[in-house]
């Protein structure tokens, strides 16, 4: 059975599970923590499956570790005054 967690709990043989994970349970695990409202069965999507093929797009490199003086060769030459 296959579950999407409603908000984040803890399980004894699951461990922590996050708000809005899915997850493949026993299907005892996964009717009962539906009782409890802690998840809602979770059936796969067409549309997640297609996603699924796309490759994800690049992503940035550098951040704020690129910006630190110093960091290119060019500043090291010049004088900081």
């Amino acid at each position: 059975m296959k579950i999407k967690a409603l908000r984040t709990f803890s399980h004894y043989h699951l461990g922590t599970v996050s708000q809005g994970e899915k997850r493949d349970v026993p299907k005892e695990i996964g009717e009962a923590l539906v009782k409890l409202m802690l998840a809602e069965e979770a059936a796969p999507v067409k549309a997640d499956l297609a996603k699924s093929d796309i490759s994800p797009a690049k992503s940035k490199t550098g951040g704020k570790s690129g910006n630190k003086r110093g960091a290119d060769s060019a500043s090291k030459d010049t004088s900081q005054g």
